[in-house]
């Protein structure tokens, strides 16, 4: 296999995919995020079909794989071994001369994602491990409930939203609205930062058909939980903004929001929902780790590789 180096794009967008990427390394999600540019992209390719590809955004930080997404990397197919990864990764520090390069990694049992081969090839070139971040996942198993894996609190609270007739639902666009300012409220009454605005998640939910979806615990028309999801490949949901009013606090309505979600993403035969990160540069965020365990996730590691210069 060859590798290739494209700057915003141009030409990548004429090739053939030997494999589907992951949202987060595909063509149709830079164009959204990056409309002016100013990316970079390496791709491993045979016969005019690329068979891996990672993007790096430019800016005064150097290139970063990937801003402004849960996670970069590298997405590969089947047929790549280590030896066509250490050629990529040789390529990418002789185009990066004079530049710091870092990359943050899904945790290695994502999909597509070179498991710990990208991270140890990296390693082995001279990059640096800055920090790991839990990052949790729950399994999407269509056999059995998510409430067999959930910690006894959690069932006691989810019966109690099921009790008190709560409905879950998923949102369409014309309702995002309505979604975006409970979380916005939500989080600005937490003393939480929203990390995009209503415009940006409008503009891609449009650009991006069938990626992005809203959901929702209501008590009557009143909404009393929300989360947003992305669709980042055919087995990987990806869940977050996540919030629930304080005033129901009693109830817990996200434990009811996530047990929904589960047998709604058990229904489109996901195989996990991607719970996101669990700690900010390696420093535990110990409540919403022991939540998201409680609700029956498990735990990975995602690295952040960085080559200083």
């Amino acid at each position: 296999m060859e590798v290739n180096f494209y700057q915003n794009g141009r030409g990548l967008e004429r090739r053939q995919w030997a494999f589907k990427p992951l949202l987060f390394q595909s063509m149709a999600f830079m164009e959204n995020q990056f409309p002016d540019g100013g990316y970079v992209s390496f791709t491993l390719e045979r016969n005019g079909k690329v068979y891996g590809a990672i993007h790096f955004f430019i800016d005064n930080d150097g290139w970063v794989s990937m801003p402004r997404s849960p996670f970069g990397g590298l997405s590969v197919a089947q047929e790549v071994g280590g030896q066509h990864i250490q050629a990529l990764v040789g390529r990418i520090i002789g185009e990066s001369s004079g530049h710091q390069v870092t990359v943050y990694s899904p945790f290695s049992e994502y999909p597509t994602t070179a498991g710990n081969m990208f991270a140890r090839c990296l390693l082995e070139a001279g990059f640096l491990t800055q920090f790991s971040d839990l990052h949790q996942h729950i399994p999407v198993t269509p056999a059995h409930q998510l409430k067999e894996k959930m910690h006894g609190s959690q069932v006691r609270r989810l019966n109690k939203c099921l009790n008190a007739g709560f409905i879950f639902a998923e949102e369409s666009l014309e309702k995002l609205g309505e979604v975006y300012s409970f979380i916005e409220d939500c989080r600005k009454e937490q003393g939480v930062a929203i990390n995009i605005s209503e415009s940006s998640l409008r503009r891609s939910w449009v650009n991006l058909e069938g990626v992005y979806r809203a959901f929702t615990i209501r008590d009557g028309q009143l909404i009393v939980a929300a989360c947003i999801t992305t669709h980042v490949s055919d087995k990987v949901l990806y869940y977050f903004l996540p919030a629930a009013s304080t005033a129901y606090n009693n109830y817990s309505p996200m434990v009811m929001l996530i047990d929904r979600l589960h047998g709604w993403a058990a229904e489109r035969e996901y195989a996990l929902i991607d719970m996101g990160k669990s700690s900010v540069r390696g420093e535990s965020q110990k409540g919403l780790f022991s939540f998201k365990e409680k609700m029956g996730a498990e735990v990975g590691f995602a690295a952040c590789l960085r080559l200083l210069r």
